[in-house]
């Protein structure tokens, strides 16, 4: 009954947060150029400073894990992002924009995805595949919700207000369901109790760096061409021709063929484990992108581009949070995902701007072929994890 109510309560809050700290820029980025004197690819490097902050903040989060656990962290880093909304809805240039994004930055260190994810593990224990798999189909619903409560929110208030009223949700509804609806003892009991004596003090060995560097390396390149696409897919399509009114229509089917990855993950995740939905994941991968070399663009390669990528970007994101647990135990657990989280923010801060740059400078072939040699390196990475999987018990 804890592991579920902490799956609800996480589902709810990381929905509002990545919402209010993120995703609203999507909708507001028109109205806050002109107010701001920008133009709209200075206002996304918003985001891209953001994941940078998050990326320089994650490492040293491990020893706080270690000494308060996760729940205080998520509760403080939901504190902590309402003074950089506020400041976002009152930034008047480029100074105190960066600013905001900057301390909303160190702010999703703490409250955003890996802090969830190292609690579910602290609760959970053995259980924490299928409790933070759980966790990851509720998120998909995100955009969904969302963006039409900002498309609401800026109709009534404007961005400026709407940025407002997210800062005084993190402080009046996050906050306090961190602190005081995730339990306050099991976390730290579960912790305690699923950690080997040796846990806290074994030092890390040359396999144990081996598998680290390899699961970085795997989740890093898949994350720079899943995010670098995410955000320039629609302009992908249009640079193949494709109608407007077609492009952004396939472009919003992804999110629905990630869904059906993770809900397919989540109801076989007592038969397989994270390593192997990551192995498939990086198999189907660079089948999605020859596809859409091979077909040129024609809407069948499109088509076959959309279901393959959907489903191999559905399934790596939960075999990110997921496959340590395959190597490491629970309570190296929040140390190797506080570590993954530089490398992993700097590929996701680093690829929409770059292939972004790379589509419009040299086409949608050098594109491709970049997103395909990352996506041949995932793949090796996971074939040389798969051979180093500890024997099964």
């Amino acid at each position: 009954m804890l592991v579920f109510r902490s799956v609800v309560v996480l589902s709810a809050t990381q929905i509002i947060a990545w919402g209010a700290m993120f995703m609203a820029i999507s909708v507001t980025a028109a109205e806050m150029a002109g107010d701001l004197g920008l133009n709209r690819s200075s206002v996304y490097l918003g985001p891209t400073v953001m994941l940078v902050a998050m990326a320089l903040c994650s490492p040293p989060l491990a020893s706080f894990y270690a000494r308060h656990g996760a729940r205080r962290v998520l509760a403080l880093g939901s504190i902590f992002a309402a003074p950089g909304l506020w400041l976002l809805a009152a930034a008047q240039g480029p100074f105190s924009y960066f600013a905001a994004w900057m301390i909303l930055g160190m702010a999703g260190a703490a409250t955003l995805t890996t802090s969830a994810h190292v609690f579910l593990n602290e609760i959970a224990g053995e259980g924490a595949r299928r409790a933070i798999g759980a966790q990851m189909v509720a998120m998909a619903l995100a955009p969904s919700l969302a963006w039409p409560a900002t498309v609401y929110l800026e109709a009534m208030f404007g961005w400026r207000g709407t940025f407002v009223l997210y800062g005084a949700v993190m402080v009046l509804v996050c906050a306090p369901l961190h602190f005081f609806a995730l339990p306050k003892t099991a976390a730290r009991a579960g912790a305690l109790k699923n950690r080997p004596p040796e846990a806290s003090t074994r030092p890390q060995t040359g396999h144990n760096r081996l598998v680290t560097a390899l699961i970085t390396a795997a989740v890093a390149l898949n994350g720079f061409v899943t995010w670098g696409f995410q955000l320039v897919v629609i302009d992908l399509f249009r640079s193949f021709a494709v109608p407007d009114y077609l492009a952004v229509g396939f472009g919003s089917a992804i999110g629905f063929i990630q869904l059906s990855a993770r809900l397919f993950d989540f109801l076989g995740g007592n038969r397989w484990d994270g390593l192997t939905t990551g192995l498939v994941a990086a198999a189907i991968m660079p089948l999605a992108l020859l596809a859409l070399i091979l077909g040129n663009g024609a809407e069948w390669s499109i088509i076959l581009f959309l279901a393959l990528y959907g489903l191999s970007s559905g399934a790596m994101s939960v075999s990110r949070a997921t496959m340590p647990l395959v190597f490491f135990t629970s309570g190296h657990y929040a140390s190797v995902m506080a570590r993954l989280g530089l490398p992993l923010n700097l590929a996701f801060a680093a690829a929409p701007p770059f292939f972004s740059f790379i589509l419009g400078e040299a086409g949608n072939r050098w594109a491709l072929a970049i997103a395909l040699f990352c996506s041949f390196g995932t793949l090796a990475s996971m074939v040389a994890l798969d051979r180093m999987r500890p024997a099964r018990r």
